[in-house]
């Protein structure tokens, strides 16, 4: 180890260090700076943050004919390969909606914190490239709010610094606009009134913060991702997220459920708030913001869709696509009663989805509508299906809790393949079990748990293909639940304090005559399942 490694001083994960230097300037023009400072003058392009005073606002940097866009971010805005469809980030499709001779350069990588991006160089790549004229996007905040995870974990008031000293002050000396990007909104609804949470508050704080401080522009995604997203609700903002049906994307045979990250529609959603805000700074780039408003006519009337796989609380469908529909709906009312009003059950941004939530046994009409940012195309021809009845109704609990009605009791005592051909494996049991009483209903009321490890229960089924529904929620706090069918991770069902959170899972194929389920997570709750065989 060297003397200059032996002094350096060991920085802790999330700690502070001090400002580091420009280190992408070169060599001639650290001399040519250090020229102009003796002689006090301030060359083109690199005027230091400190010649400003606080709270000025860079409204004189360097135009360029052919400005580029660079973003760094984190996987929200990342740009994604065919093997990883249907997930993008906004950053990857932001050049729709900004005009030639504009660029947009996108370093946006997965996993790292605004601390994380600069220790990898990653900001020096940029720092290296842009020029004066240029934009430097900046958005942080889902990694750094990891506090379990020290690797990427900095706290709010670091996190400013970073945002400060290093992203802002290394764009203002190349002459570039640096941008504060506050983080886009995660996909949390309370079930119970439906609101949208407030993702990472005390981040965006600081963004809007130090923009202010520094005079810099500010892009409030955070605030603009959440009015979007909390005014298409919780059903359609599912189109929005990776919410993915199992076997329709190679890389994803199992399907989904992912509230951060982004499918292709969606990340196109948030990248058009990009462009909207841009419009709205009052800079040079503002000019260049193209193709955020509705063009052409509202979709054509779809076709009816077509249905396959019908089981106890829902079926795939699919159809024909339409030119220019971007989103689809897909309505249901009970069959049997006379003047039911339509209610939305499914989104999908591709022609195919498997509808869920729908009761037991129960005769329904569906129909199909097409959607743009124009309007909502005419309601398809309904076409009539009957749901099944569920082969098999679990009620967990502790032993010699209250049971519902149809349904077999499990407690973690229940070791399979027991009396009914159900029970958890040898060794492999859930770590407790937990009854809040009867102030909820009997499936509501009591569960059992991982406690964060994992467990597996066993289910003796005919061969087929089947749709898995499961019930998650803790009457006394949140619960978060992991499912992984047949060895295929399903990913995670969150449950909110007094609310439960029901998920069916589809296209669970058996072939050796048992249904293994692996279910893990930081809570490991589970109150219910429910299965038919579809096929």
């Amino acid at each position: 180890m060297s003397d200059a490694t032996a002094a350096r001083p060991r920085q802790l994960p999330g700690e502070r260090r001090a400002p580091r230097p420009f280190r992408a300037l070169a060599l001639p023009a650290l001399a040519t700076l250090a020229l102009a400072a003796l002689l006090g003058l301030a060359l083109p392009g690199t005027a230091l943050a400190d010649e400003r005073a606080p709270g000025e606002h860079v409204a004189d940097q360097p135009t360029a004919d052919q400005p580029t866009v660079f973003i760094a971010s984190d996987s929200t805005a990342q740009s994604y390969g065919a093997d990883f469809a249907p997930q993008a980030g906004w950053g990857q499709l932001l050049d729709r909606y900004l005009a030639e001779p504009v660029t947009v350069a996108n370093h946006a990588i997965g996993g790292r914190s605004s601390r994380t991006f600069v220790a990898e160089g990653r900001l020096d790549a940029i720092l290296e490239q842009i020029e004066p004229g240029d934009y430097l996007l900046v958005q942080f905040g889902h990694n750094d709010a990891t506090i379990s995870r020290p690797d990427r974990y900095t706290s709010p008031a670091d996190f400013k610094e970073y945002l400060r000293d290093d992203y802002i002050a290394g764009a203002l000396a190349r002459g570039a606009t640096p941008v504060v990007v506050t983080p886009v909104s995660r996909r949390v609804f309370d079930p119970a009134s439906g609101e949208l949470g407030v993702s990472f508050p005390e981040y965006a704080q600081a963004a809007r913060e130090v923009a202010a401080e520094e005079g810099v522009p500010l892009l409030d995604l955070g605030r603009a991702s959440h009015e979007y997203l909390s005014g298409v609700g919780p059903l359609e903002s599912t189109a929005v997220f990776l919410h993915v049906p199992p076997g329709v994307y190679p890389n994803r045979p199992g399907g989904t459920i992912d509230e951060t990250h982004f499918q292709t529609y969606g990340a196109d959603r948030m990248a058009r708030l990009v462009a909207v805000e841009i419009a709205g700074l009052g800079l040079p780039l503002s000019d260049a913001v193209v193709g955020t408003e509705p063009t052409g006519p509202r979709p054509a009337r779809p076709d009816r869709p077509h249905a396959a796989q019908v089981g106890h609380d829902g079926a795939r469908l699919s159809w024909e696509p339409v030119d220019n529909a971007t989103l689809y709906r897909v309505e249901a009312r009970p069959a049997d009663e006379r003047g039911a009003a339509w209610t939305v059950v499914a989104v999908s941004p591709i022609p195919l989805a498997d509808v869920t939530g729908l009761a037991e046994a129960t005769r329904y009409e569906l129909r199909l509508i097409a959607v743009n940012d124009r309007g909502l195309s005419a309601g398809s021809r309904p076409l009539t299906l009957t749901t099944a009845a569920a082969d098999l109704r679990l009620d967990f609990g502790p032993a010699g809790s209250p049971v519902a009605e149809g349904y077999l009791g499990v407690s973690p005592e229940t070791g399979y393949p027991g009396e009914h051909g159900v029970g958890f494996a040898e060794g492999a049991a859930p770590a407790g079990a937990a009854d809040r009483g009867p102030a909820t209903d009997a499936l509501s009321r009591d569960f059992v748990l991982g406690a964060g490890g994992e467990y597996r229960l066993a289910v003796d089924v005919p061969n087929g293909t089947y749709a898995v529904s499961a019930t998650v929620g803790d009457a006394a706090g949140p619960s978060r639940t992991g499912f992984a069918l047949e060895e295929s991770d399903r990913g995670q069902v969150i449950g909110h304090p007094g609310a439960m959170t029901r998920q069916t899972f589809t296209q669970v194929t058996v072939s050796d005559g048992r249904l293994d389920l692996r279910l893990y997570g930081e809570t490991g709750h589970l109150n219910a399942l429910e299965l038919s065989r579809v096929s």
